[in-house]
């Protein structure tokens, strides 16, 4: 959501927010996001860092208090909100393949899924359930930006495409559809002109 206005979102507003998987390791530093991305792929922070400071339940009780107080700004405001998901967030980062820590084992979150239960309910099932059949190998994928020999597990646009018509089938227009399948043969071909997300248009 790129809105850093209060006079920017109203009752006539849509807000539609993918959220992604819990243990992200995200910072802004100097005027932008620092995208480190799963903490347990590649991490630029370290094993140390990793085994002494990622905790599956820390992560979970961090997020869903943001997205709880998301959804109290959004009520707020009046707008009327959508949410969908990469993965399961009822389940821990190991059970979505994501990685785990070795060091800190995971352990029992009922009672966080239990307090944030009718939050967790309004969320649409996960790209990993309704696209990936619960396995993140099974989609076709497109090559990495940064490292050409694997697979960027991100879903493609067609694939983006796909979760939608299986959670909210109305969201799509036909132009819509007609850009997301330009911009699935751009990404193949290497020639889509994208553009890093992670630089603020208004700086905070």
């Amino acid at each position: 959501m790129e809105c850093h206005r209060r006079n920017c979102l109203g009752p006539d507003d849509q807000v539609l927010i993918m959220w992604s998987n819990t243990s992200r390791e995200d910072r802004y530093v100097k005027d932008r996001w620092l995208e480190g991305g799963n903490v347990y792929w590649g991490t630029e922070l370290g094993e140390g860092y990793l085994r002494r400071f990622a905790c599956e339940r820390g992560y979970l009780i961090r997020d869903m208090a943001v997205i709880a107080a998301t959804k109290d700004l959004l009520d707020t405001w009046g707008c009327d909100w959508r949410w969908f998901a990469m993965a399961p967030l009822d389940q821990t980062n190991s059970d979505n393949q994501l990685g785990e820590n070795p060091s800190m084992p995971n352990g029992d979150d009922q009672d966080v899924h239990a307090l944030y239960s009718e939050i967790l309910e309004r969320i649409a099932p996960s790209v990993l359930e309704t696209v990936f059949g619960g396995s993140w190998f099974t989609g076709n994928g497109i090559a990495d930006s940064h490292d050409g020999c694997r697979r960027d597990f991100h879903p493609t646009p067609a694939e983006h495409v796909r979760y939608l018509d299986a959670v909210a089938p109305d969201l799509i227009t036909p132009a819509g559809r007609s850009w997301m399948q330009r911009c699935e043969d751009l990404a193949r071909t290497g020639t889509l002109d994208w553009t890093q997300p992670n630089r603020p248009r208004i700086r905070l």
